[in-house]
């Protein structure tokens, strides 16, 4: 296999190297010494050479490995998001009233929180954008189109579902039982 730092020009690795870092064509190009008023066009030129983006995976790939990111971690974290409940976070006392309880989180459910407040009314948590955990989860494992939010379930896969309780659905995740 060839080398693609030695295939490239220093302007073409320039604009990989960019591109990895901003994931925006255009400013990449400026970025690596091409012209503003052009700098769309060859973004789209540049993103069509196979050595150009032989070098953007690399550098990705290269850099994932640096900082240990694999899918398995990433979709283990998305899970750790999306399943947050705040139901983990509080008690409720006998007059009814939501109390914070942070004494049996897991460091999972740490990660899920998103700030922390202390104020005149106490403290209060806020929990990632469970949402857009979901979606990219959904995503990430292949259950949503390009595009959309909709969320692909295969028939057996929603009997499988539908039977699952949240914990069970949280350790088939992270065991990778419905991985593509």
């Amino acid at each position: 296999m060839e080398n693609t730092q030695t295939t490239l020009t220093p302007r073409r690795l320039e604009f990989a190297r960019q591109y990895v870092a901003t994931h925006n064509g255009a400013l990449s190009a400026r970025r690596a010494g091409y012209a503003v008023k052009s700098s769309d066009s060859e973004a789209a030129r540049l993103l069509g050479i196979d050595a150009v983006k032989a070098e953007i995976a690399r550098i990705r790939a290269s850099l994932a490995h640096l900082v240990d990111v694999t899918p398995e971690r990433v979709a283990q974290e998305l899970a750790a998001l999306a399943f947050a409940d705040m139901g983990d976070y509080i008690t409720i006392d006998s007059a009814g009233q939501p109390g914070l309880d942070l004494s049996g989180v897991n460091p999972a459910q740490l990660r899920a929180i998103a700030s922390v407040k202390t104020d005149a009314n106490g403290t209060s948590i806020k929990l990632h954008d469970k949402h857009a955990a979901l979606v990219t989860l959904a995503r990430t494992l292949g259950m949503v189109q390009d595009g959309s939010t909709n969320v692909l379930i295969q028939t057996h896969d929603t009997a499988k579902l539908a039977v699952l309780t949240t914990e069970e659905l949280r350790k088939s995740l992270d065991s990778g039982a419905f991985d593509a």
